[in-house]
């Protein structure tokens, strides 16, 4: 039952983290299919990545928390796992501030009734 309630948190703060990036994509592209696309790209390779760049990435938090850690296979670049004190209050704030940016965006986004 613990796991489960783990998981479970584990895939709202996904919901929380994926949707803030999502939203600040629609609001910047008319057609968001390619940033979608290379923002999947990223969250794919990111066991490849160096320890630097896995950072700016929702998955690597995300993998953190797990109670059942997944293999990533012989050419995953191995780095240090983060606690729940570490990726929690990491992933909140990176939301924040992209929601922020969002909400700059959205108070200066002008609409064109004539089109």
């Amino acid at each position: 039952m613990a796991q489960l309630l783990t998981y479970a948190g584990i895939t709202i703060l996904a919901c929380i983290g994926y949707g803030a990036f999502f939203i600040i994509v629609g609001l910047f592209f008319r057609n968001p299919i390619i940033p979608a696309l290379a923002l999947y790209l990223w969250e794919w390779i990111n066991f490849l990545l160096p320890p630097l760049l896995k950072k700016i990435s929702v998955i690597h938090y995300l993998n953190s928390l797990v109670p059942i850690p997944v293999s990533q296979g012989p050419l995953a670049v191995i780095n240090r796992a983060h606690t729940c004190l570490d990726c929690i209050p990491s992933l909140l704030v990176v939301t924040a501030l992209v929601l922020l940016g969002a909400g700059y965006r959205i108070r200066h986004l002008e609409i064109k009734y004539g089109d």
